[in-house]
């Protein structure tokens, strides 16, 4: 999931911040009520038309160069230290678009790595987003569309913040997705929606066995509101598909019946009953899902959304909170649940879950317009010097469907000169075999058994109205268990970045990074730099 771009791209990237691209999610135990159509589109709840609004674009590009001067440019490849001297340039654009009938978001880089000694491999690594929002007919056909490229860890119990990008290769998910939804009466909706994704893979190290495929999802649904009764009708069939597999490597049917009922306007109590049919690696297994949920806002910006069902893994769950006020926002998510590298990568990312998305809620009631609240985002965390986003959990290759329990939490604090973002999160990904795959539990030669657990945090402090230091400290932890069992990697790095705006578009930087990792893969290592650059928006 994230931990994607080096330290150095990221120290460019927050001097330069904008949207933060979004991260991707756990696979949800339950599909839920779908949601209406993304902010500005038209409503289908008798809102007034988005016509009304006219057209309003905001667009942010800019590029940045660092040169780097590393004592280990091979920190975490397990090779002998070598020193670098590493020059990046990075192109960005950052755009949002509100039209009557379609909607773009954006936020796209190019990370340009040079290596003066050769001790790695020149690159450029792509990473971001670009969403498509639109609507075709009035309140009934709506077409959604997107691309997310990503920089992805090879091997869990390596350097997982490093110059070399001999553990890393890129992903890039095309999707489309085509849906239906309508009220037929004020306080009854239908939705039927499919969602298509297809992940390519490059920049691969050989012999890595890293590969892509296809995540799709169709969904139908009738949701009548709870006055103080109402239900929910959910069918939902996932099926994901890896290209140098002929079967399916996870295919999961569901049919659920939820009854709900409102015991005051700003909490919703629900009970779920319903059936699955789960198929994997030529077995099949059908059982009874019954649980509950509920739903509390206590007020306009704040929410508690939370499921627990019964399944044929298990006990799973979906636990989303978030809230605050216009300085201090918290977010937390929780699941557990059946998952697949390629519908983990699919995942459009959890609100919340980084520093961008957490500013965006902060600003909503002094920028009711999305366009106006991007460029004010934009121009706080540029003000601030934070990071669009810190670190969070991996999310490693496996053609073999998983059992994830991943919990995540993010803070952040503004004050009149001080800023602080904290990101505690924990990942545990296990095999997950149905009955009758006795075989390939025997076979089998990539576990997923794999224990994630960090901390990141970041200070901010504005020194003067033209000065920002930014300190970054970041743990992660992972632990094999099961068949990998006493493999593990310990990694801590600091970083450290003083920024100075020469004018109102440009910036210059300075910092240092210190690295540290214990490993039984590739041995301990340790790294240190300093680095200088400049950030230019036009």
């Amino acid at each position: 999931m994230n931990c994607r771009r080096t330290a150095l791209a990221s120290a460019i990237l927050a001097a330069s911040a904008g949207f933060g691209a979004a991260m991707p999610a756990q696979a949800q135990v339950l599909p839920a009520v779908p949601q209406p159509p993304a902010q500005g589109a038209s409503a289908p709840d008798g809102a007034a038309p988005a016509a009304s609004t006219p057209p309003t674009t905001f667009i942010s590009p800019s590029v940045a160069v660092l040169a780097t001067q590393t004592s280990n440019a091979n920190f975490g490849t397990g090779l002998t230290p070598r020193s670098d001297t590493v020059l990046e340039v990075v192109p960005r654009v950052v755009l949002q678009s509100d039209h009557a009938r379609w909607h773009l978001r954006g936020d796209f880089s190019l990370d340009g790595q040079y290596f003066a000694r050769g001790t790695q491999v020149n690159s450029v690594l792509p990473t971001g987003v670009l969403n498509l929002n639109s609507e075709l007919v009035d309140r009934l056909l709506y077409f959604d569309a997107g691309i997310q490229s990503q920089q992805n860890v090879i091997n869990p119990y390596v350097g997982q913040i490093s110059p070399a990008a001999s553990n890393r290769y890129t992903t890039t998910q095309y999707r489309v997705s085509p849906y239906i939804d309508r009220l037929i009466r004020p306080d009854l909706r239908f939705v039927a929606r499919s969602d298509d994704t297809w992940t390519k893979v490059n920049n691969t190290p050989a012999n890595t066995g890293v590969f892509g495929g296809r995540y799709t999802v169709q969904t139908i649904s009738l949701d009548q509101r709870p006055l103080p009764w109402g239900y929910t009708l959910a069918a939902q069939q996932a099926d994901t598909t890896y290209s140098n597999l002929p079967f399916a490597s996870l295919k999961d049917t569901t049919a659920r019946a939820i009854g709900n009922y409102a015991v005051s306007d700003r909490l919703t109590l629900g009970l779920i009953g319903g059936y699955e049919r789960v198929q994997a690696f030529l077995a099949t297994e059908d059982k009874p899902i019954y649980g509950v949920r509920g739903s509390w806002q206590p007020n306009p910006v704040s929410n508690v959304d939370a499921t627990v069902e019964h399944r044929f893994f298990g006990t799973g769950w979906a636990v989303q909170a978030r809230g605050g006020s216009s300085q201090f926002q918290l977010s937390m998510n929780w699941t557990r649940g059946p998952s697949t590298y390629l519908s983990a990568l699919a995942g459009t990312g959890v609100p919340g879950t980084n520093i961008t998305t957490l500013l965006n809620s902060m600003l909503l009631s002094q920028y009711p317009d999305p366009v106006a609240r991007a460029q004010a985002v934009q121009n706080l965390l540029t003000s601030s010097g934070l990071p669009g986003g810190l670190s969070t959990a991996n999310n490693f290759y496996t053609s073999t469907a998983t059992l994830q329990n991943a919990l995540a939490v993010t803070a952040l604090m503004l004050r009149e000169r001080n800023s602080y973002a904290l990101t505690l999160f924990r990942t545990k990904t296990e095999d997950l075999f149905l009955p009758g795959q006795s075989l390939l539990q025997v076979i089998q030669t990539l576990s997923s058994d794999n224990i994630q657990a960090g901390a990141a945090f970041n200070f901010g402090r504005r020194m003067t109205p033209l000065d920002n230091l930014n300190v970054t400290l970041l743990r992660i932890n992972n632990t094999g268990f099961g068949i990998n069992e006493g493999q593990n990697a310990k990694q801590t790095s600091l970083i450290a970045q003083l920024d100075h705006r020469l004018t109102a578009r440009t910036t210059v930087l300075v910092g240092a990074r210190r690295q540290f990792l214990r490993s039984t893969a590739i041995g301990n290592t340790n790294e240190s730099a300093v680095f200088a650059g400049l950030v230019h928006r036009f």
